[in-house]
């Protein structure tokens, strides 16, 4: 069996497209819930009992908000443990949920356990993780499971991916993606209740502002790993430095790299000054993962012009009439969003200086 499979957005809802993609080796999962081998759909009365015993959680690098945690520290709660990783855009999609859930029912017997299991090497630095931590308001315990041992003790294949256990530690629902907000929270009071707590009201899902059916880009990767979409017309050398140019008419879904870059396989490294990464999707959001070691500020520009006021995500920046992302830590920027408008783009991103690094575009 495979470690993970891994897609995007816009393929999830195509069984087709799985078979396809299935040589990749993580997937990450938009608005698709997959159910555990032999899990009837919960839709209402008592839920299934999937698994009697909760697999370990081991071979943890650092836990951050608490100190380690055994079996013991779950007796008697109502546990959610939600695998995820920080630069991944459905996983921060999710989060907002997760971390109301843990705000609300803590006091009712609910622990939340945030696994992160990395995607990419950066994911695996503490320092990365606890920022992202305190940045994204998490207070549940997060286990930095850099060495996939706690995913593979799950069976776990996905990003997010959620799985509920009773008082007595037995798996009673697995959800992998997003979505199903209500639907989980209702489970977590139900089990809750069974263990005696009384919950409150349920915490309204935050909005997730997305319509997946209209996003017409999936996630695109720039290292020789998982790349199937550069557009430039010189051949990708791998772990070596390439000048690489960019056609007068990109063409949808479809990523170009301008000036001397060396591609690695899970990044593209900008080795000569000054260079460029073009991409022409579709969709309302978009977003880069990407960090330099010296941090720099790269030109950002929506078909050929700086973004409108309205179209500008949370990292760009606005200075004489131009716009700007500070490139510095490794995380995914958020570059465009047109508030729910949705169309074809060609995003450009310019950078002054050597040592950009570049992984995937993502979109929403």
């Amino acid at each position: 069996m495979k470690r993970a499979f891994k897609i995007g957005l816009a393929a999830v809802a195509a069984a087709a497209v799985l078979v396809l993609m299935a040589w990749v080796v993580q997937m990450r999962l938009g608005s698709v819930n997959m159910l555990a081998p032999g899990q009837p759909p919960a839709t209402g009365g008592k839920l299934p009992v999937i698994s009697t015993t909760m697999p370990a959680i081991g071979g943890i690098a650092e836990w951050i908000n608490s100190g380690p945690l055994t079996p013991a520290d779950f007796k008697g709660k109502v546990v959610l443990v939600d695998f995820w990783t920080y630069s991944c855009i459905n996983c921060l999609r999710e989060l907002p949920n997760v971390v109301a859930w843990d705000e609300k029912y803590r006091a009712d017997g609910l622990l939340v356990i945030g696994v992160h299991t990395p995607e990419f090497a950066f994911e695996k630095d503490a320092s990365n993780v606890r920022a992202a931590v305190a940045r994204l308001g998490i207070k549940f315990p997060v286990a930095m499971d850099n060495d996939y041992v706690t995913w593979n003790n799950f069976g776990n294949s996905y990003w997010p991916a959620a799985y509920l256990f009773d008082a007595q530690g037995r798996l009673r629902l697995t959800h992998f993606g997003e979505g199903e907000y209500a639907q989980t929270e209702q489970r977590i009071r139900e089990l809750l209740a069974e263990a005696g707590a009384a919950p409150a009201q349920p915490a309204a899902p935050a909005p997730a502002n997305v319509d997946f059916s209209r996003i017409g880009s999936p996630e695109t990767y720039i290292g020789y790993n998982r790349e199937d979409s550069l557009g430039s017309p010189e051949p990708l050398l791998q772990d070596q430095p390439q000048k690489y140019s960019v056609p007068g008419s990109p063409v949808l879904n479809t990523f170009y790299l301008g000036g001397t870059w060396q591609v690695g396989s899970e990044y593209a490294t900008l080795q000569g000054a000054p260079g460029e990464l073009v991409m022409r999707y579709s969709a309302s959001n978009a977003n880069l993962v990407m960090g330099s070691p010296q941090p720099m500020r790269a030109e950002v520009q929506l078909d050929g012009a700086p973004v409108p006021a309205g179209s500008r995500g949370p990292d760009l920046i606005e200075d004489s009439g131009r716009t700007y992302v500070e490139v510095g830590s490794y995380k995914m920027y958020d570059l465009i969003d047109a508030k729910g408008v949705y169309g074809a783009h060609t995003l450009r991103v310019l950078f002054p200086a050597t040592g950009a690094q570049v992984y995937v575009f993502t979109f929403g």
